[in-house]
């Protein structure tokens, strides 16, 4: 009799590149709606942004957009560019823009919106292990953290920790959602990180713990037994079979 082991991985691991895939598909074209959106609105650089961007050293890459909304965020792949709103500028005194352009000069530097969408893509990929959707956001708020960081040792807490607090009232969640678009999102962990100085630790959800253990015991398994695999396959050793086994359909 014919196996169905291997058609039944091939399609579950076809089905998770498919997920990602379509994920990171519906990622870049609705950041794409949105950036095509903001840059219709975007205007001439005030010459007090101008003036801090260039003292931080991102002058040649501060977009500013006609937005009552408080926000900001770095977008793009390659060469990532910084997005203000002219909400957030109304806002925010001098020494508080400075720390907002700081944390997104390290977005820009570090090339965050692509590493973001990458950790997305694979969590998307393994949705066999919902494990690592929740690492995926972490690593996302880790980032952040990061740029908080960055911003802290050059400009001092007080002013990002005011500049946070002057935005949590109105800053649009849905610019956070997106993937592709490192948004200054605003949270109160993060507040509560930079004014008591209290971490943020890695939470996992009791199920998605059981679900990818059990995921990963029955991927050890086949693995072992060598279910539907080539021969090319079998010499691979566990810690490379494994993932062979949730991710690839070959």
């Amino acid at each position: 009799p014919t196996d169905a082991s291997p058609l039944s991985l091939r399609a579950l691991a076809t089905c998770g590149l498919a997920l990602g895939l379509s994920s990171l598909l519906r990622q870049l074209h609705a950041t794409s709606s949105l950036l095509r959106t903001l840059v219709g609105r975007r205007v001439e650089v005030p010459v007090r942004v101008a003036r801090i961007a260039e003292r931080v050293g991102v002058g040649d890459v501060v977009d500013v957009v006609a937005d009552e909304r408080a926000f900001s965020f770095c977008y793009w792949f390659r060469r990532p560019r910084i997005c203000l709103s002219t909400g957030l500028v109304s806002v925010l005194a001098d020494d508080e823009l400075t720390a907002v352009l700081l944390h997104e000069r390290y977005h820009q530097r570090q090339r965050d919106p692509l590493r973001v969408v990458v950790a997305r893509y694979l969590a998307a990929g393994l949705y066999v292990v919902p494990v690592v959707d929740e690492l995926a956001s972490f690593y996302a708020l880790q980032k952040e953290i990061a740029a908080d960081d960055a911003a802290v040792r050059v400009i001092g807490v007080a002013p990002l920790a005011r500049a946070l607090c002057a935005l949590l009232p109105s800053a649009p969640d849905d610019l956070g959602l997106l993937v592709p678009v490192t948004g200054l999102s605003v949270t109160e962990a993060r507040i509560d990180r930079l004014t008591a100085g209290v971490e943020v630790p890695l939470r996992l959800t009791p199920a998605s713990v059981w679900l990818s253990a059990g995921a990963l015991a029955g991927a050890f398994v086949l693995a072992a037994m060598r279910v539907g695999t080539s021969g090319a396959f079998e010499s691979l050793p566990s810690i490379v079979a494994v993932p062979g086994l949730l991710v690839s359909p070959a």
